[in-house]
């Protein structure tokens, strides 16, 4: 057994062998006749090839195996962040699809706010989210405040997950 860690960091060093075993191969795929086969002492360069190749395919088979004991415990350990508690794999598809479309829609919001604010300041005009404003006076349909509030959540929501998962990964079993 190995932690989610370790099996990210095998992970990252099968990463970086596939290529170098695959470019390694590639120069004994064929040889002219006169030249001596380098590997005729270990049964030559066919026997060599058919290894590496059941080499490289016992490497993929090891990170499909890793990349699907991680989702597993991913998929059953739970984090708590906030008031909000998902499975880890949950939380990675928030943190990597999720948070930064909903942080930019709320910063966006409080931007047409803001801009409609500085408007209604250069109009020499109310800004109000009455609905008994005057014709002059502008409307707008949202809480700043409220928008502030929701950002700051949401940050710091993104940097306790952070800190949560470095700690489950560490300490997470595959």
């Amino acid at each position: 057994m190995q932690t989610i860690t370790e099996a990210l960091a095998e992970l990252a060093t099968i990463d970086k062998r596939l290529p170098k075993k695959i470019a390694e191969m590639l120069p004994y795929v064929a040889r002219v006749e006169q030249i001596k086969d380098p590997f005729a002492k270990s049964g030559g360069s066919e026997k060599y090839l058919r290894e590496q190749r059941q080499s490289v395919g016992d490497l993929l088979t090891r990170k499909v195996n890793l990349r699907a004991a991680i989702a597993r415990a991913n998929a059953e350990t739970m984090i708590v962040v906030g008031k909000q508690e998902m499975s880890v794999g949950d939380w990675l598809v928030w943190k990597r699809e999720c948070y930064a479309v909903y942080l930019d829609m709320l910063k966006k919001l409080l931007g047409q706010a803001q801009a409609a604010r500085a408007e209604a300041v250069k109009r020499g005009v109310s800004l109000t989210t009455d609905a008994k404003a005057t014709p002059d006076d502008i409307i707008v349909n949202l809480d700043e405040q409220e928008l502030i509030a929701q950002i700051d959540d949401l940050e710091e929501t993104f940097g306790r997950l952070d800190g949560l998962l470095s700690l489950k990964n560490a300490t997470t079993l595959v």
